[in-house]
């Protein structure tokens, strides 16, 4: 059976009150008397006098005034009009009071009318009534839900889900915990080009659609943000890579499917990453690589399923401790992607990318191996050796080649080195190693670190920056990288997300979105990049839109250092396709994957 969102408690008195029956200040209480002896459902009933006021009478208070403290009551009553009887100030609200509000009245009240019933005025001067009882039990409903519940989508939210995952890690009866990592691709575009409103309308339809994609025994939660997550289970089989990618694929394709609610430009795709947790595998770990897998997907171009198995077994010691032995023995290799002028057609600058030729396995890209690194805690080393190879790199082509080499190389950075200690003087030592000017070297900052992370790395990006070192943030447009880095961060350039790229010839927002970028580099002397550009058409409108540097499989795969030697000496990579008029030239081929290590 398909799930749905879950509903929230009622916020306002409304839905929660019901028929009252009225009755005119001069009914003799002998007549009341009988209504409420023929009619044990009757709780109360309101009171009109003639002068418009409205007073209350509750059931138990009648009975206990009629009976009275000998018994006599009703002779004594029974002929007195029921407007004497009656509470002449009972609480009265309107229905869209919030429950919360109502209760913090109610607790204010004198001890003996604290749980009297309250009126409700409804549309036209009708009137219904709630007793005290509903009101609190309501908020204590609504209070547990907000616990548990992201107050816009209705998911469940972070805390809620962690606490589940944990619990189903635990569970050793059961292996096969899964969690399915979503990140929307366009959610940004959204936000900058329709609207928060919009983009919220997004967030809850995209919420509506993974629930409604869910199996039973699927919990779908919201991160924060445009991030969310299912907790499920992945069967025991001969094939459980193929189970983990169905699953992946069944949520993709939830998002991928339009929303004929939404307007025109907010639909979005999604990036997708799972993983499958072994017997007692760490819940955080779990969700992290989960995590992890989805960047994958979105390095690649987004809308796809990235996967990772066997979370919590035993590391491949030849993969993930073998990342030392791997430096030592020298079987890592850099291999660069060239970043072009559009107006000239040269090398403006390389990337480095790090592959591994592993003994057993042939060679490796980085999806192969930074997880396991990642787990085993080794990135900052491979990052530190990254640096000295690419720094020694340059300066080695600066020795053959002349003017001919690039004049920067990028370097990514890892989210882990970023955060650890010396940054600065890190990044530093690698340019003094290699003789290397520093400001020949620029380093990219991940998408994955948060503002946060970054600002409190500040100082020491400052003191790159103010020793040449370019700062550059990677796939701006995409995750958590937005204009606001750009007011706070010592950076020199960005690279605009390849998702923007791939569409900006059908998506006016996707256009919009680069032409922004790109007036913004030209008023702030700020670099500007286009990646995965794959087609001339695609370079062309990039021309067009005065973007000044591109990098893609058109105009260069990833090469090692010795192939990209031969092309650069010639002046004019063959990698290079149609940057300018007069250049016409085919494609480097190399081998290894474009994703970058980080």
């Amino acid at each position: 059976m398909p799930q749905v969102t879950p509903v929230s408690p009622p916020e306002t008195v409304g839905p929660l009150a019901r028929q009252v029956a009225v009755v005119d200040a001069t009914m003799r209480c002998s007549e009341l008397d009988m209504s409420f002896r023929t009619e044990p459902g009757l709780p109360c009933v309101a009171v009109l006098y003639l002068d418009g006021g409205i007073g209350l009478i509750s059931r138990d208070r009648f009975f206990q005034l009629m009976s009275g403290p000998f018994g006599y009551g009703r002779a004594l009553w029974e002929k007195t009009p029921v407007g004497r009887t009656a509470d002449p100030a009972p609480m009265i609200v309107d229905e869209e009071a919030l429950v919360i509000d109502v209760c913090e009245q109610l607790g204010r009240r004198d001890r003996v009318r604290r749980y009297d019933d309250v009126l409700v005025r409804r549309p036209g001067g009708r009137l219904a009534r709630v007793s005290a009882a509903r009101l609190y039990e309501a908020l204590a409903d609504l209070m547990a839900h907000r616990a548990v519940r992201d107050p816009l989508s209705g998911l469940v939210n972070r805390s809620h889900f962690l606490n589940r995952l944990a619990a189903a890690c635990r569970d050793t009866h059961q292996p096969g915990v899964a969690v399915v990592f979503v990140d929307l691709d366009r959610m940004k575009q959204v936000n900058d080009t329709l609207g928060h409103n919009v983009g919220d309308r997004l967030i809850i339809s995209a919420a509506h659609r993974l629930v409604n994609a869910a199996r039973d025994g699927d919990l779908v939660a919201r991160l924060g943000g445009d991030e969310f997550a299912v907790l499920g289970r992945i069967a025991g089989g001969s094939r459980p890579d193929l189970s983990a990618v169905a699953l992946g694929e069944r949520f993709r394709l939830a998002i991928a499917t339009a929303d004929p609610e939404l307007p025109a430009g907010a639909h979005s795709v999604a990036s997708v990453g799972v993983a499958v947790g072994a017997a007692g595998t760490d819940a955080e770990t779990l969700l992290s690589e989960a995590d992890m897998a989805m960047y994958r997907a979105k390095q690649s171009g987004g809308d796809t399923v990235r996967i990772v198995l066997d979370v919590g077994a035993q590391l491949d010691p030849h993969i993930s401790d073998g990342i030392l032995t791997a430096i030592d023995r020298g079987e890592l290799r850099l291999f660069y992607q060239p970043i072009m002028g559009l107006t000239d057609g040269r090398v403006h600058s390389v990337e480095a990318l790090v592959r591994w030729q592993h003994p057993r396995h042939g060679l490796l890209t980085p999806d192969r191996f930074l997880p396991d690194v990642h787990r085993a805690r080794l990135l900052p080393a491979l990052d530190r050796w990254v640096l000295d190879r690419a720094c020694a790199d340059l300066a080695e082509w600066d020795f053959t080649l002349g003017a001919q080499a690039p004049r920067y190389v990028n370097v990514n950075l890892t989210v882990e080195t970023l955060v650890g200690a010396g940054l600065a003087g890190q990044v530093l030592a690698s340019t003094d190693r290699a003789s290397l000017a520093p400001a020949r070297l620029r380093v990219e900052l991940p998408e994955s670190a948060d503002l946060a992370q970054l600002q409190d790395v500040t100082r020491q990006l400052r003191e790159l920056r103010n020793n040449g070192v370019g700062i550059v943030l990677d796939d701006m447009g995409a995750g958590s990288a937005t204009l606001r880095h750009l007011s706070v961060l010592p950076v020199t350039g960005v690279k605009i997300d390849r998702s923007f790229v791939a569409g900006m010839l059908a998506n006016r927002n996707d256009h919009a979105v680069i032409k922004l970028l790109a007036d913004l580099g030209r008023s702030t002397g700020l670099d500007v990049t286009a990646e995965g550009v794959e087609s001339d058409e695609q370079l062309d409108r990039l021309r067009h839109l005065h973007v000044p540097f591109a990098q893609g499989y058109l105009l260069g795969m990833p090469a090692p250092a010795d192939h990209l030697t031969t092309l650069l000496r010639t002046g004019r990579p063959r990698g290079v396709a149609r940057v300018a008029a007069d250049v016409v030239t085919d494609r480097v081929i190399g081998s290894g994957s474009p994703v970058s290590r980080t």
